[in-house]
């Protein structure tokens, strides 16, 4: 087949449905609302919650660097990878009940902040709520570059900024509504995908080649992936990786705001909770345990060399590639593309929010009306996607893996103030920044200061998330303030909400 006519005919498929599905969002009256664009009006059932919380988080990383994990650590990287990244929804769930029950009529978790601490922190948060977003998509540009350019040969840098201004469009026109409608479509797609071609894999690979492979590169310190480990599920380095993923995908949730709009769109409280767990433990957890040992042990198998994969991110598309031919690497892409356009849709969404009502109406324009917010909120969305799309033109060659690694230091610093600020009446907006600097502090300087390569990521991670929480438990005794939460059961925001 023409590789470089079928990737472009993907593109421009996924191109045509998108604005499909946008235009029939977009004709609904009530789509010209603010509360409908940033909420999908407060009325999603508990079955495409779920859905959208599910497929949000199966990232482009969910399958190339689980798979990638898989063959750093053996049998355990997929698994670590898997519960890391699951606990801080075990965390957000509380975190998303706490805050529709004590500020029913909030949009964004800026609005929290500075309603309960001070405008100061909530600016601080929302530039690292931005920055958090702006990552994030910039992770699913790039997850979908590779693919394409293995599998496809197209151009990195075209496919990545094409990809980025596809979901920033979709998103700028049909809004949060939009990208939950679109996540229905994308998990039913990404679902039959996997449970079709994982197997498949499976059977022509063999489970006992497989372990095989793996038991030769415990072994044969002339195996190209030579890991002592790689048969120990307990392998301490694998181990490390878990715990730094928990670190890693806390700020990636709690920061995160499109989660919060999801949350805030679900009809009913028991609905959220239920569409939150299932759609992470359920739905979720199984897919990068997969990939991580099926992939990861293919490349045992094969004995694979770093020169065969280029970058390791590239792992899982060169598996399904030589084992399932033309067939594999197409379903393999249209896979991740669905995958990075619902999480690049998602994330968008949350920036969408935030840059409409806490910087564009409160500090651009405080007299707009829901015309001119929504006409903000559409071109800001439409500027950002251009600006991840070049961002990520610059990362061809990078591990996705190494990235998400070094994000956990920048991002889970500011999640203590978050979440405790949610309960505890002391805290007061001094004790949270200085719980945040000496996070960051302590996270980059263990990163940059520590020999040790194998240690230097795990440590900054974890002191970046546990400095704050020792700063603040040490604070709170000294602030002698008590904040009142009551007031915030009758928090307005300056546009029409129809339904609570």
């Amino acid at each position: 087949m023409n590789s470089t006519f079928a990737g472009y005919g993907i593109i421009l498929g996924f191109t045509v449905i998108l604005i499909l599905i946008s235009l029939i969002i977009s004709r609904n009256e009530s789509s010209k609302r603010v509360d409908e664009m940033l909420t999908a009006g407060r009325s999603v059932p508990f079955g495409l919650v779920a859905a959208s919380v599910c497929v949000a988080w199966i990232w482009t990383g969910t399958i190339m660097a689980s798979a990638e994990a898989g063959v750093w650590y053996g049998v355990n990287g997929g698994f670590n990878y898997a519960w890391g990244a699951v606990v801080p929804f075990m965390i957000f769930i509380p975190i998303a009940l706490r805050l529709r029950n004590i500020m029913p009529r909030t949009t964004t978790f800026i609005e929290f902040i500075r309603e309960r601490f001070d405008s100061r922190l909530a600016n601080i948060y929302l530039v690292f709520g931005i920055a958090l977003v702006l990552y994030v998509c910039v992770m699913q540009a790039v997850g979908i570059a590779y693919a394409f350019e293995y599998t496809f040969h197209l151009n990195y840098k075209v496919v990545a900024l094409l990809s980025a201004i596809l979901f920033s469009g979709f998103i700028a026109i049909a809004g949060l509504k939009g990208s939950i409608y679109n996540s229905v479509f994308q998990f039913f797609m990404i679902m039959i995908v996997i449970f079709i071609t994982m197997p498949l894999i499976v059977k022509a690979v063999g489970l006992e080649n497989m372990y095989y492979g793996m038991l030769d590169a415990v072994t044969n310190t002339d195996h190209p992936q030579h890991n002592p480990d790689a048969l120990n599920f307990f392998g301490p380095a694998g181990w490390r990786y878990g715990l730094s993923a928990v670190v890693i995908a806390m700020g990636q949730v709690v920061l995160s705001q499109g989660y919060y709009s999801t949350a805030a769109a679900a009809s009913s409280s028991k609905g959220l909770f239920w569409a939150y767990m299932i759609g992470t433990i359920i739905a979720w957890l199984p897919i990068p345990i997969i990939f991580g040992n099926v992939i990861g042990g293919s490349v045992y198998f094969l004995q694979l060399t770093p020169e065969d994969l280029g970058v390791s991110t590239g792992v899982a598309p060169y598996i399904f590639e030589h084992f399932l031919g033309s067939f594999g690497a197409v379903v393999f892409v249209i896979m991740i593309f669905m995958a990075g356009l619902t999480t690049g849709g998602n994330g968008l969404a949350g920036v969408q929010a935030m840059l409409t009502l806490d910087f564009y109406k409160r500090y651009v324009n405080k007299k707009a009306d829901e015309r001119k917010q929504m006409r903000f909120g559409r071109l800001v969305t439409f500027a950002a996607g251009i600006i991840i799309g070049i961002a990520a033109m610059f990362l061809d060659g990078m591990s996705l893996l190494k990235i998400d690694i070094f994000s956990g230091i920048l991002f889970a610093a500011p999640t203590a103030s978050l979440i405790i600020g949610l309960w505890s009446k002391r805290l007061n907006s001094t004790i949270a920044i200085c719980s945040m600097v000496v996070g960051l502090a302590g996270g980059l300087s263990a990163y940059f200061m520590i020999d040790n390569p194998d240690l230097n990521w795990f440590i900054g991670n974890i002191l970046s998330l546990a400095l704050p929480f020792i700063v603040i438990l040490i604070g709170l005794p000294f602030s002698r303030k008590q904040y009142d939460f009551a007031p915030l059961k009758e928090y307005e925001p300056e546009h029409e909400i129809q339904k609570i």
